[in-house]
């Protein structure tokens, strides 16, 4: 865990000069759909003081930064953690970029694997974009980067362990006037390259809560990952 708030606070410096050449803020997007996601982050950031309480806990540190940890991965000893930028925002498609970190010991995880520390850094980036009315998709995913190559080991691989990723989401926003507020239906589709395999799930979004799952058929085990999260508004 003291790994974790260490990436945490660096993530901060590392993003802080994006504060200076930024000019966009969450809370006037262009179209507030690409807000909706599945299980890929959004193209856009918490607005400053805006927390994600429930499986993940996020907050928006500034109008253009946001960090997160996987509270669910957290508790199974998979410790991570995200920070996340805007980068474009245009009312036809939005780009977001981020930066994780996972640190797990291998033999947490299932007896058979062993004994290993297992660090990774994991860069990645989404695409949302509105390929007709009310009705977006969403490309994503990251590279891995670790202290020891995952493919040198042999590993029962857990459903919440991150590597190398590609993910596909599409939310529809079936009640349009109140696309700004939720009733959006997602879901999406998931392949880890580092680990070999891939998962499939839906969610629903209301008024500042999302809920849902994502199941990873041919994981040995943590097959199903539960989603849940609501909103609160308050000042840091």
């Amino acid at each position: 865990m003291h790994q974790l708030k260490i990436f945490l606070i660096s993530f901060l410096f590392l993003f802080a000069f994006i504060l200076e050449s930024s000019a966009m803020a969450n809370s006037s997007v262009e179209n507030p759909l690409f807000g909706y996601t599945h299980l890929l982050p959004s193209p856009f950031t918490l607005p400053a003081g805006r927390w994600i309480l429930g499986t993940q806990l996020a907050v928006g540190v500034t109008d253009f930064i946001e960090i997160e940890t996987h509270l669910i991965s957290d508790l199974t000893k998979i410790y991570n953690g995200s920070a996340k930028v805007s980068l474009l925002d245009f009312p036809g498609f939005a780009v977001g970029a981020y930066l994780g970190y996972q640190y797990v010991n291998l033999n947490d995880l299932s007896s058979a694997n062993p004994s290993i520390g297992l660090s990774t850094w994991m860069p990645g980036a989404v695409l949302g974009a509105e390929i007709m009315p009310y009705f977006a998709l969403f490309l994503g995913g990251n590279l891995s980067f670790s202290n020891i190559d995952p493919s040198t080991i042999q590993v029962n691989p857990s459903g919440y362990l991150q590597g190398s990723q590609m993910e596909a989401d599409f939310s529809w926003a079936y009640h349009p006037h109140k696309i700004k507020i939720g009733n959006v239906l997602s879901g999406g589709v998931t392949y880890n390259t580092t680990f070999n395999f891939y998962g499939v799930g839906l969610s629903h979004h209301w008024t500042r809560v999302h809920l849902g799952l994502h199941y990873y058929p041919n994981a040995t085990q943590l097959k199903i990952l539960p989603i849940l999260s609501s909103a609160l508004v308050f000042d840091l």
